[in-house]
């Protein structure tokens, strides 16, 4: 059975990503992997010199009741998980950690919080959203504090037209055609006439790698890329936004810039699911 891992700080601004990863196992049929990293000399508040297995598999028993007790407390009512299992994982880096069990139980997606409650929690967890975008072994979701979570009626990609964005939106219609949405691929240019061409190109290819009857195509005029995904993505109602992180060489290219998907993980209003160069063909539904 295909996992997607849920990676908590037990912040409040969490549980919104719980109910997200509660909502998309149950329809998707996979099952949801909770984890939360930990390091037994933080929790002691000192640094150990030696080993101490029982001390180590002692935290890590307290570990997982402690995991328990978070989803039993701020799970979402009514929603019910194929399977569910519960995996703190003990290591100094929070990324490592989630990696580490990300590729452990071959997960799909790994579901975030975009921000932390406190500012401590921001420098751990919003820290770790946007390192795991870059570093991720599958595409990472994170979801917004606020987020209330439904069935996506439609999807948003923002596309700069290279042969990634056609491999990860094979993923994104895929999902699409699991939940019953609508994609919109969407570009944001300054110059609309060289825009209408990329975009008939792409679309023709992106045509003849899959077939979709909701997909629709869209050019934005604008100078600002960030803030235009957001007011049409909002616009539209749309319930997830999709985007490749890329690493350019030979030059950045300028508006899908190295730290845009980094942008709107920290701004955005609605669940960004990034994909980066390396992870293309872990997300199978």
């Amino acid at each position: 059975m295909k996992s997607i891992l849920y990676a908590t700080d037990y912040s409040k601004a969490s549980v919104s990503a719980l109910h997200c990863a509660q909502s998309l196992s149950e329809m998707l049929g996979m099952r949801l992997v909770l984890t939360h990293v930990f390091d037994v000399p933080s929790i002691l508040g000192t640094e150990l010199q030696a080993p101490y297995p029982q001390l180590h598999a002692d935290a890590l028993i307290s570990e997982r009741k402690r995991l328990e007790q978070f989803y039993e407390e701020n799970r979402k009512e009514g929603v019910s998980p194929p399977r569910l299992h519960f995996e703190p994982v003990e290591n100094m880096s929070v990324l490592s950690g989630i990696i580490s069990k990300a590729s452990e139980w071959h997960a799909r997606i790994i579901a975030v919080g975009m921000k932390g409650e406190t500012r401590l929690m921001e420098a751990i967890m919003g820290g770790t959203t946007t390192k795991l975008i870059d570093k991720a072994p599958c595409p990472v979701l994170a979801i917004p504090s606020d987020y209330r979570f439904e069935k996506p009626g439609r999807m948003v990609y923002a596309t700069d037209f290279e042969v990634e964005d056609l491999r990860a939106l094979e993923k994104v219609v895929a999902l699409a055609r699991a939940l019953g949405s609508e994609v919109r691929v969407v570009h944001v240019t300054s110059d609309m006439d060289a825009g209408a061409s990329q975009m008939a190109w792409f679309r023709s290819m992106l045509q003849e790698r899959t077939d979709y009857d909701n997909l629709y195509f869209e050019l934005l005029e604008s100078d600002n890329v960030a803030h235009t995904l957001q007011d049409y993505s909002e616009h539209l109602h749309a319930g997830l936004i999709g985007m490749l992180e890329r690493e350019h060489k030979g030059g950045v290219k300028r508006w899908f810039r190295k730290d845009l998907v980094k942008q709107m993980a920290s701004e955005s209003h609605i669940p960004l699911l990034s994909f980066n160069e390396q992870n293309l063909q872990t997300l199978f539904f």
